[in-house]
């Protein structure tokens, strides 16, 4: 049989492609070249603003490159799921919270700003996002499981557990999962966590750069095995350039400490001479008027989560509903792609803050900044 001119012959259905047969670049290909997560070249292709422009524009140069492109039939079936999904019933995904760690929900505004990000995504996507509590007085694993299964549930967010919690059993070979924060917490699922470390080494910047000098680091111990210690590296990291005068050991206390923290706390501040604190703790600020140090003559306060609603506070801004959004971005776009299962290599999306300005760690004067050198 002779061929047409200008037109590629068909294969039959069912016959193996023959060695000269086109093979189709695909976004794992891409992800391979650059080096990342598929999530993160779909998002690049789509020109998603959530990458760097530096990103963007190299992925998509080496889909160009490997002559990627979209499949015009494929798009047309992926859009009519959607809407066929969207108009009939929304696909059900997991939020799931350690019954430790509920305390996020109440008067802090970390969760309710992490599952509100993702609801928002979750609801633009055609998910519904429910919370799953686990652990004493809540669901065992097992019965998680049982549930999600029942209800079909694929997509699962594991957010906030206490560092006691080594380990989720559930067949993740089940499930698209994607971890927020809670980075000690096996299996390695891909993880979107704020960048800690930059957080810390953002604030001990801005604080000299106000004239502070001896400044030192105050948090639980939990908080540093939970967040893989990114706390104390980034103020470690900041001091090795500092001489041995401006050096702050820090305050590593337990949860269990906290009734004593009126006591703990300013008697670390006296004995280090310290003239700024740096902490995720908020609640320490009821420490210095307890001891009767005046803020910010005594000692100065720059939080490394400052809350929605203090402007009088200093400190770093995490974006913690953009965290949400981001985690759950991520796992709607596996959901889509079936993307099941444990990865073969764990990514960690991290999510920078940004300094404010407060009242509580004001310009210093030149004259006591120059007393203290």
């Amino acid at each position: 049989m002779s061929k047409v001119p200008g037109k590629t012959a068909r294969a039959r259905p069912g016959a193996k492609p023959g060695p000269d047969a086109q093979r189709y670049c695909t976004l794992a290909d891409i992800a391979a070249e650059a080096r990342v997560h598929v999530t993160t070249v779909s998002l690049a292709l789509r020109d998603h603003p959530s990458l760097p422009a530096v990103t963007r524009a190299r992925i998509r140069e080496i889909a160009r490159e490997k002559g990627y492109q979209r499949d015009p039939l494929l798009d047309a079936l992926n859009f009519h799921r959607n809407q066929r999904g969207r108009s009939s019933r929304s696909i059900s995904s997991a939020f799931v919270v350690h019954a430790g760690a509920t305390r996020f929900f109440g008067g802090g505004h970390y969760q309710p700003l992490v599952y509100a990000g993702a609801k928002d995504v979750a609801e633009a996507w055609g998910h519904s996002l429910e919370i799953f509590v686990v652990g004493r007085g809540h669901l065992a694993p097992a019965r998680l499981n049982t549930i999600l299964k029942a209800r079909g549930i694929t997509g699962v967010l594991l957010s906030t557990f206490d560092i006691d919690i080594a380990e989720l059993d559930l067949p993740w070979e089940h499930f698209c999962a994607v971890k927020i924060e809670c980075l000690h917490l096996t299996p390695h699922l891909d993880a979107i966590s704020n960048d800690q470390l930059q957080v810390a080494r953002l604030a001990m910047k801005q604080l000299r750069r106000l004239g502070y000098r001896r400044i030192g680091l105050a948090t639980a111990r939990e908080d540093q095995m939970r967040l893989q210690e990114s706390f104390g590296m980034g103020v470690l990291l900041e001091q090795s350039a500092l001489p041995e005068s401006e050096i702050v050991p820090p305050l590593f206390f337990s949860t269990a400490d906290v009734p004593a923290l009126p006591r703990i706390v300013p008697d670390w501040i006296r004995q280090h001479r310290v003239d700024a604190v740096i902490s995720n703790w908020n609640e320490l600020l009821d420490s210095f008027s307890t001891a009767g140090l005046r803020l910010p003559q005594d000692v100065a306060f720059a939080s490394l989560d400052v809350p929605p609603g203090h402007p009088q506070l200093a400190g770093v801004v995490q974006n913690h509903r953009l965290v949400g959004q981001r985690a759950m971005e991520q796992l709607a776009i596996m959901t889509q792609a079936h993307q099941r299962g444990v990865p073969q290599a764990q990514t960690i999306t991290s999510i920078p803050g940004y300094w404010r300005e407060g009242a509580t760690a004001p310009l210093r004067p030149r004259r006591v900044h120059e007393a203290h050198r």
